[in-house]
């Protein structure tokens, strides 16, 4: 399918965060605390933070599935279609369905960012919510530019993570 053919933009996908999603974006002093993938013995593959398991749910990634199959059974990266999670594949099952656009919400950190807002740790908070932003725009949206409407993870534990700068806005930088 041509891209001048796809005129469909999907305002309700989800993403499965790749397991080396904080390994790249979040600065050093807060990587002990990022959450990381636990292949468990039950076959399943978890995000662990902190004292948190977040199941990888399977209902987050039913594209290619029968419905009958559709479930929230906990699930393995080797069971969800790589398009979920890879952005290269996304692309190319979006070209096959004839999907111009699509608006990701996240996984891992949940509605609004609720995982990361209930550390007591807000300066921690903020550097896992930046930094999750930070692969969402930079690698998931801009691997494919024009194709992804970024979303980020708001900090709405901070209502003003945004300050303004002659000429316009800027973020409230993290020390990397």
């Amino acid at each position: 399918m041509q891209i001048d053919d796809m005129i469909i933009v999907s305002v309700d996908d989800h993403v499965v965060e790749p397991p080396d999603l904080f390994e790249r974006h979040l600065p050093a002093r807060y990587r002990d605390i990022a959450p990381h993938v636990v292949h468990k013995e039950d076959g399943t593959d978890v995000w662990q933070f902190l004292e948190i398991e977040v199941p990888n749910i399977g209902l987050n990634a039913v594209a290619g599935r029968p419905p009958e199959e559709y479930g929230i059974d906990p699930t393995s990266f080797d069971e969800i279609r790589a398009g979920c999670f890879d952005v290269e594949r996304r692309v190319l099952d979006m070209n096959a369905n004839g999907l111009l656009g699509s608006v990701c919400f996240p996984s891992l950190p949940g509605f609004a960012g609720r995982l990361f807002a209930a550390l007591e740790d807000k300066d921690a908070a903020l550097a896992l919510a930046q930094a999750y932003n930070d692969w969402h725009i930079e690698e998931w949206c801009g691997a494919a530019p024009g194709r992804f409407i970024p979303l980020s993870v708001p900090t709405i534990w901070d209502p003003t993570p945004w300050r303004p700068k002659s000429g316009g806005w800027r973020r409230r930088a993290v020390t990397r």
